[in-house]
């Protein structure tokens, strides 16, 4: 499942590709995915132009010149797509193609059928992993909402904070070294400000990373660079061996020399 950082890289590479260029057709191939039917969709996009892909937690915002926005929540194997117009044809499991003049598409697919797009979805109060409100205080004060909830389950909750997934939630963890089997309430203070400042760190270097590795990437997962969550490694680079265990409904990656806190 792509997650934050994937995201940001792609709604850069989306941007390059797809901004300020009229859009020409609209094709639904999966309503039951889209929150409108097929007409209004073309209704909303065609003659019309993205002017910014803004990433909002684990969704992408296209927000178009006519004041118009639908968000993509790609879950977890949509992908994007862009092709020329007569190789939509051949991409299997689309759910919505647009097409751009100068003879390009934009094609949104998922395989497993649970990838959704939403015009004009409703905002939410929930800050995002990298957003001005997900401050340290507000991490604090929703620890003390959710004192017996698991750490891991609490970083993955959209409705606490937006954007964390498996895969980053046990990279935060490492690097906070609080192990994945803690209960949040348990955690001392001075270990929530470390995992504060390990969220915004972890979440950044991996940006940095996939536009290093991946400087073009608009689908898929780029986790060669990740320290523990990685399914190549068996050891950290500092040499603790690597445990994979269901914690939180989710296969989890951490080390014993993380602290446990119960």
């Amino acid at each position: 499942m792509p997650e934050l950082p994937d995201l940001q890289v792609f709604s850069k590479n989306l941007m390059k590709r797809t901004a300020h260029r009229k859009i020409v057709s609209a094709d639904v191939f999966n309503v039951s995915r889209l929150n409108v039917d097929g007409e209004t969709v073309r209704t909303k996009l065609l003659e019309t132009r993205i002017t910014d892909i803004v990433r909002k937690g684990k969704e992408l915002h296209f927000q178009l010149e006519n004041n118009e926005v639908f968000s993509v929540h790609l879950m977890l194997s949509g992908r994007f797509h862009i092709c020329a117009p007569e190789e939509v044809s051949g991409i299997p499991y689309k759910l919505l193609s647009v097409g751009f003049e100068e003879d390009e598409a934009l094609v949104i697919s998922d395989f497993q059928g649970m990838c959704k797009v939403t015009f004009n979805p409703v905002p939410t109060n929930t800050p995002d992993a990298l957003g001005e409100a997900f401050t340290l205080a507000y991490l604090q004060n929703a620890v003390r909402r959710n004192q017996r909830k698991n750490i891991k389950a609490f970083l993955i909750d959209q409705s606490i904070v937006k954007g964390i997934g498996n895969a980053y939630a046990d990279e935060i963890l490492w690097k906070a070294n609080i192990s994945p089997k803690s209960t949040a309430g348990k955690i001392p203070e001075d270990r929530l400000t470390a995992l504060y400042t390990a969220i915004s760190d972890v979440l950044k270097d991996a940006i940095a990373n996939i536009e290093r590795i991946s400087p073009d990437i608009i689908s898929g997962e780029e986790r060669s660079f990740l320290r523990v969550h990685n399914s190549r490694k068996t050891y950290t680079d500092e040499g603790d061996r690597i445990l994979i265990q269901k914690i939180a409904a989710k296969t989890t990656y951490y080390t014993e020399r993380q602290q446990l806190f119960l």
